[in-house]
C-alpha cells in the first residue's frame, strides 16, 4: 500500500506555515521515490530519502496551497491524490496541502447536529406567536399546534413555537446521542419561519426566545463541551430590514449603495424572490456593516459565544448584484471570524462542486451535498436531489465519492460537513420510501466517512416526511416538527444511531482517518479508513455479499473475524 493523506507521519506539521519548512512522508515499501512539485506552473523533481515506513521529503511552502505527486520508480507508478496512475496526472489530482491558519481541531471529524429551532422544541409557549399576529407576504400567519402536518400551501407563514429554551431543555437527549455541535439555521428577528429574512443582525428573535435564552443556551452548551454554529447570511437580508427600507425610500441615502437596484426600480435579490434583496459589497458601508466593522454580525456572534458559522449561499456574496470577488469576502469573513475566535469554523453552503473555492483556501468546509449525498442517495434511491429517476450503481457511486475526496486539500477532507439530507432538501428516509434497513445502511456510510458529519434533527428517529411520495418536495416539508411522544421514535433506528456515533468517537481511524478504495463486490462499496497504523474497513451492501477478510474484529458485534464473510447492509472490520 502507497498512502500519503493529513495525518502526523504524512505531513509535519499538519498546519505548515506560509514560508516555514514542512515534510511530507508517503508510507511505502519502496526504497526511492520522486516528489513532483508544481511551482510557478513548472513541475520540479526532488528526491525522496528512504525513512523508516517509507520516503521522505523537507521543503518551504512556497504558497498555498502547493500542489504535487509522487512518482515510485521501481513500480513506474505515480502516486496522486486519486490514488496510483501509470500516467502523471492533471494538476488538480495532484495532492493540494493549504498552509495556515488551518481547521480548528474541535471541528475535525466531529458529529453536528442540525436544528431548525421552530420545529425542535417549544421549551417556553410564552413566547409564542399568536396566530395571526403579523401579516407576511400579504398573508397572516398561522400558529401551528405541535403536531400539525407542515402545509405546502404556506409554507413560511406557519409557526410551531420551537424555540432556544427547548434546544437547551434537550441537551441531555442530544449529550446521550453523542452529539458534539450543533449548527441552527437563523435565530434572527424576522417575520418567516426559516428566518433568512432578517431584520436585526444583532439580536435574536423575542418569539425565540431573546437574547437572554441565547446566552443560557451557550452557556450550558459550553459546560458540557458541545459547541454551536450559526447560520450567516450574509449575502442577503429581509425586504423590512431598516436600512434596505431607507435605500427603497431615498436612493440618495448612505443605505442605498449597500444594495444593487436597475434603472426600472427593480433590484438584485436571493434567486429573485423579491423579499430577499441581495448584499453589494462593493459598497465600503456594506462591507463594514455586515462583516468587517467591529459591530458587523460576523464578528458580535462569535463575541457573544457563537464557535462559528455555515455561511448560506456563501459561493453568491458578492458585488453588484453577482458574486464578483466571492473569494475575497469569504477570506474577509474567514479572517475576521479567526481573529474573534481562534477556533471558528467556518464552512459555507455550496449546494454544487465546492473544490476551487476551498482550494483558493477561502472556508474550512462546505455542506457535502455534491460530492456526497447527492451520489450516495441516487444509488440507494434511484432519484436525484430534483426527483428525477436515475439508475446509479454502486461503483459509479463510489466513483463520485471517491473523486470528491480525493480532489479536497488535505486539511478539508476531515471537516467537510457530510450529511443526508438538510432543511433545504427532502428527508433521505423519505426518499428511500421507509426502508429502515437502506436507511440504516446510509446513516452507517455517512457516520463512517471522512469529514464532519451533520445529522438533520430526527434524522436519529427517522423522521419522515408529510407528502405523499409522488410530491416532491423538501423546503417545506421536510420541516416538520420533532416529536417528543417516544412511541413514535424508531427505536432501533435511534439506537444504530448511538452505537455508530459511539463507534466513530471511539476509533481514531473513523474519526481522523484518510479514505481509500476496497475491492468491492458487486453491488456494493467499500472503502478503508487509516490513521496512525489502525485500519478500519467498512462494507455497505444493500443485498448480501460474500468476501474475504483478513484477521479482524467486527466493531458492530466484537466478533473475532478471518475468511470468509457475508455483509448484508453495513459492515465494519478493524484488521488485526
Amino acid at each position: 500500500m502507497h498512502y500519503h493523506d493529513w495525518e502526523p507521519f504524512c505531513v509535519s506539521p499538519m498546519t505548515p506555515e506560509l514560508g516555514a519548512e514542512v515534510t511530507l512522508r508517503v508510507r511505502t515499501s519502496a526504497k526511492a521515490g520522486v516528489l513532483l512539485l508544481e511551482r510557478f506552473g513548472e513541475v520540479e523533481r526532488r528526491p525522496l530519502q528512504a525513512v523508516p515506513d517509507g520516503l521522505e521529503i523537507t521543503l518551504p511552502m512556497h504558497a498555498s496551497p502547493i500542489r504535487y505527486c509522487f512518482f515510485l520508480p521501481e513500480e513506474k507508478v505515480y502516486l496522486t491524490s486519486g490514488g496510483p496512475s501509470s500516467t502523471m496526472p492533471r494538476y488538480d489530482r495532484f495532492f493540494h496541502l493549504l498552509s495556515a491558519p488551518s481547521v480548528p481541531e474541535w471541528a475535525v471529524g466531529a458529529v453536528f447536529y442540525q436544528i431548525f429551532p421552530d420545529r425542535f422544541k417549544n421549551g417556553d409557549p410564552s413566547n409564542d406567536p399568536k396566530d395571526g399576529e403579523w401579516i407576511y407576504m400579504g398573508q397572516k400567519i398561522v400558529k401551528k399546534a405541535w403536531d400539525d402536518p407542515v402545509d405546502l400551501k404556506i409554507g413560511p407563514l406557519q409557526h410551531y413555537g420551537g424555540d432556544l429554551e427547548g434546544i437547551r431543555q434537550a441537551l441531555g437527549y442530544l449529550q446521550e446521542l453523542g452529539i458534539e455541535a450543533l449548527y441552527l439555521t437563523p435565530i434572527l428577528p424576522s417575520r418567516s419561519n426559516h428566518r433568512y429574512d432578517g431584520l436585526d443582525y444583532l439580536n435574536v428573535d423575542p418569539y425565540l426566545g431573546g437574547n437572554e435564552a441565547f446566552d443560557r443556551l451557550v452557556a450550558d452548551l459550553h459546560a458540557h463541551g458541545l459547541k454551536i454554529v450559526l447560520d450567516g447570511v450574509f449575502n442577503h437580508i429581509g425586504d423590512a430590514h431598516p436600512d434596505f427600507q431607507k435605500a427603497l425610500h431615498d436612493p440618495d441615502s448612505p443605505e442605498a449603495s449597500q444594495f444593487t437596484f436597475h434603472a426600472d426600480g427593480s433590484y438584485a435579490s436571493f434567486m429573485g424572490v423579491k423579499t430577499l434583496p441581495k448584499l453589494d459589497y462593493a459598497s465600503p458601508l456594506a462591507v463594514e456593516r455586515w462583516l468587517d466593522g467591529y459591530h458587523a454580525p460576523v464578528r458580535h456572534w462569535l463575541r457573544k459565544g457563537a464557535d462559528g458559522w455555515r455561511l448560506d449561499v456563501a459561493h453568491q456574496i458578492g458585488e453588484g448584484g453577482t458574486d464578483r470577488h466571492n473569494l475575497e469576502l469569504l477570506r474577509l469573513i474567514h479572517r475576521n471570524s479567526r481573529e474573534e475566535n481562534p477556533e471558528a469554523f467556518v464552512f459555507g453552503e455550496l449546494f454544487f462542486d465546492s473544490t476551487n473555492h476551498l482550494r483558493a483556501h477561502t472556508l474550512d468546509g462546505s455542506m457535502h451535498y455534491h460530492g456526497f449525498a447527492n451520489p450516495l442517495l441516487e444509488w440507494l434511491s434511484g432519484r436525484n436531489i430534483y426527483g428525477w429517476e436515475v439508475e446509479v450503481s454502486a461503483s459509479e457511486a463510489w466513483q463520485t465519492l471517491w473523486d470528491h475526496y480525493a480532489a479536497l486539500p488535505l486539511q478539508i477532507r476531515q471537516t467537510m460537513y457530510t450529511l443526508l439530507d438538510s432543511h433545504d432538501v427532502p428527508r433521505a428516509f423519505w426518499r428511500l420510501r421507509g426502508d429502515v434497513e437502506l436507511y440504516k445502511m446510509a446513516l452507517g456510510i455517512l457516520l463512517t466517512f471522512p469529514g464532519a458529519p451533520g445529522l438533520y434533527y430526527g434524522n436519529e428517529i427517522a423522521l419522515n416526511q408529510s407528502n405523499p411520495y409522488e410530491v416532491w418536495n423538501g423546503d417545506p416539508m421536510c420541516r416538520g416538527s420533532f416529536p417528543w411522544d417516544e412511541s413514535k421514535w424508531n427505536r432501533e433506528v435511534l439506537e444504530w444511531t448511538r452505537r455508530l456515533i459511539h463507534l466513530r468517537k471511539n476509533t481514531p481511524a473513523l474519526r481522523r482517518g484518510g479514505l481509500l478504495p476496497l475491492q468491492a463486490p458487486t453491488g456494493a462499496i467499500a472503502y478503508k479508513r487509516v490513521y496512525q497504523g489502525q485500519e478500519v474497513w467498512v462494507y455497505a451492501a444493500p443485498t448480501p455479499v460474500r468476501l474475504e477478510l483478513p484477521p479482524s474484529q467486527n466493531l458492530l458485534s466484537g466478533e473475532k473475524m478471518g475468511g470468509r464473510a457475508v455483509v448484508h447492509g453495513l459492515g465494519v472490520f478493524q484488521i488485526t
